[in-house]
């Protein structure tokens, strides 16, 4: 059923990209067209910006030139007021001095009789002046000017002049009336480079190209960038007096503006190709996968079945693995009752029940009451292992006093650490919650870990702290045992809470020393069962520190069963094997390393004794003065 649907999909998807080719052509078409309109948009907007610059650089012209007639008809009423031709003079000189201080483009200043000849002007030295004549009605244009100005009795201004100094500009004439009567001119001259330059600062900021004419056409000013040709001009009149006027251009030059113009297209059409791009790789891509979909309808029936297979033999590893945790607990149950037999008649040989015993036999019974004490305490670790494993592990959680907790851990150890000299130290910080959790797995999680600190610290101190967890300070607790020993070496770090995993740079050890390598796993199995974790900071030579992070409230019931981490890749003659023979040899894998482990053991304990009577009986013949047989 699956075969004719795959190929049926797999033809239509071959002639749907035939269909996708007219939408694309329309899009391509409409975003053409979209651009083009953008690009009007941008161009009508550029030249409304012309149209707003020309308005304000007229209105900035007309508003300078009229403060400067202001200047003059302000100058022209306080000569007119002097009570005599001398104090009139005064008043000339002083003001024009402060006119020309804060008027760059007024070069002269004069002061004119009724008949145009000039009485005062100033500067008075210096460059030549500007205009030859002292009489300015012998010039054509100024007596124009003098003549409008005399009949209006307003400010009048001459055509554009060339000056005999180089330059060209213009003269304003202003009339000086005294009761009514013509009493004779104050004039100014202006040139055209310092008058725009003042005028049009910052106004245009070089983006518009500009010229100005004067009533005659001839240019009085004009920009480096003005264009021979522009596709567009905007005018505006300039009034500068009732008699005078001038014409401002504000160009617009052919494919302006350019940069705003060419990154919209660049973008636009890079955006189109981007689209065709796109969906041509979707049609390539849908081509692909309808060749490819029958093969994968095919392989995914194959991988249900294996997924099956998979399944099957991962609940086989599970179930052999519990049968091995099962049996581990088996043997060490029954590994306790000859030990406890063993440790129970020794300690009654010490307590003298059986006799008084001689020194030498003392320390054997001492080492005797050691050696069982430590396989107690091995067997036990091997139980809890296997209990946690297989899920009979309780959570018995109730409320917990951390502070208790900790003092109680550091009474159990404070002789230990004594014995090597190792300060014990104990901390809480005042706003650690009480814990709801299980006291017991608790209190063995940070025995097993103070217990390793102090073991691996030859001398300094080991600290137990505890306060709420910097991440979650309302829902968890940090408890930290850090000590000034050894240290773990980086690489040894991942390995620690390995099963049976034993890090010691100075080599194996003793075997009451070194342990069975289970504290540190059982610690995390622990703390993982109430619901938190254990993790491990250390450097080689500094010491090391062990972070058990714990919520407040555990969670109840028993621990799971142990699931492994990842499913071996069986051969198929192992696959079909009965579950009952891969039980078989685990357990007797189990029990030959148990078998040369016990063996190594007595083999040590053995040597150990020998040596230690043999330096017994050398001691007590030299103390006796005999000498052996």
């Amino acid at each position: 059923m699956a075969e004719p649907s795959a190929i049926d999909s797999s033809r239509d998807l071959r002639t749907r990209p035939r269909l996708w080719r007219l939408p694309l052509v329309a899009f391509v078409v409409f975003g053409l067209a979209f651009l083009q309109q953008l690009d009007r948009l941008v161009v009508r907007e550029y030249r409304t910006e012309a149209v707003t610059q020309a308005v304000q650089t007229d209105a900035l012209l007309e508003s300078f030139f009229r403060q400067r007639i202001a200047t003059l008809h302000s100058l022209a009423a306080l000569v007119g007021s002097a009570p005599s031709r001398r104090e009139a003079g005064e008043r000339f000189r002083l003001l024009t001095r402060e006119i020309a201080a804060s008027s760059p483009d007024v070069l002269w200043l004069y002061l004119l009789d009724g008949t145009g000849v000039v009485r005062d002007v100033y500067p008075q030295a210096g460059d030549a002046p500007l205009i030859a004549s002292s009489d300015h009605l012998r010039s054509t244009e100024q007596s124009r000017s003098l003549e409008r100005a005399a009949a209006s009795r307003r400010t009048s201004t001459t055509g554009t002049l060339r000056y005999a100094s180089g330059g060209s500009g213009i003269l304003a004439y202003e009339p000086i009336v005294r009761a009514d009567t013509l009493a004779g001119y104050v004039g100014a001259a202006f040139v055209y480079r310092t008058l725009f330059n003042n005028a049009l600062a910052g106004q245009l900021q070089g983006q518009f190209a500009y010229r100005i004419l004067d009533e005659a056409g001839r240019v009085i000013a004009l920009s480096p960038n003005f264009p021979s040709r522009a596709s567009q001009t905007v005018v505006r009149d300039v009034r500068l007096t009732a008699d005078r006027r001038w014409t401002l251009e504000l160009a617009i030059p052919r494919f302006q503006p350019l940069i705003p113009r060419l990154v919209m297209w660049a973008v636009g059409v890079l955006l189109l190709l981007l689209v065709i791009f796109l969906v041509l790789r979707e049609q390539a891509r849908a081509e692909r996968f309808a060749l490819h979909s029958y093969n994968l309808e095919i392989l995914s029936r194959d991988l249900l079945d294996a997924n099956v297979r998979l399944e099957e033999r991962a609940q086989q590893v599970a179930e052999a693995n519990r049968a091995k945790s099962r049996f581990l607990a088996n043997v060490s149950h029954e590994l306790r009752t000859p030990l406890n037999a063993i440790v129970g008649y020794n300690a009654l040989a010490l307590d003298g029940i059986y006799g008084a015993l001689t020194p030498p036999l003392r320390a054997a019974h001492e080492r005797i009451k050691a050696a069982g004490a430590h396989l107690l305490g091995l067997v036990d670790d091997v139980l809890d292992l296997s209990k946690i494993e297989v899920g009979r592990m309780e959570v018995s959680p109730e409320p917990v006093d951390v502070s208790a907790v900790l003092e109680s851990v550091a009474t159990v150890i404070q002789p230990i650490a004594a014995a090597k000299d190792v300060t014990v130290r104990v901390g809480s910080a005042s706003d650690v919650p009480q814990m709801h959790t299980d006291p017991r797995h608790l209190r063995q999680i940070l025995l097993n870990l103070a217990s390793n600190a102090i073991k691996f610290t030859e001398r300094g101190s080991v600290s137990i702290t505890a306060r709420p967890d910097r991440a979650r300070p309302a829902t968890h607790v940090q408890i930290a045992v850090q000590d000034t020993g050894i240290g773990i070496a980086q690489p040894d770090l991942s390995r620690i809470f390995d099963e049976f995993e034993q890090v010691r740079p100075g080599g194996r050890g003793d075997s009451l020393e070194r342990g069975t390598g289970l504290g540190l796993t059982i610690s995390r199995k622990l703390a993982r069962l109430l619901g938190g974790d254990v993790r491990a900071e250390s450097r080689l030579g500094s010491g090391s520190r062990f972070t058990v992070t714990l919520p407040l409230e555990a969670p109840g019931g028993t621990s799971p069963h142990a699931t492994p981490a990842f499913v071996p890749a069986f051969r198929d003659a192992d696959v079909e094997q009965p579950l009952s023979r891969g039980r078989d040899v685990i357990e007797r894998e189990v029990e030959r390393e148990v078998e040369r482990e016990v063996e190594r053991e007595v083999e040590r304990e053995g040597e150990h004794s020998v040596e230690r009577d043999a330096r017994t009986d050398r001691a007590a013949e030299a103390r006796s003065g005999t000498s052996p047989q």
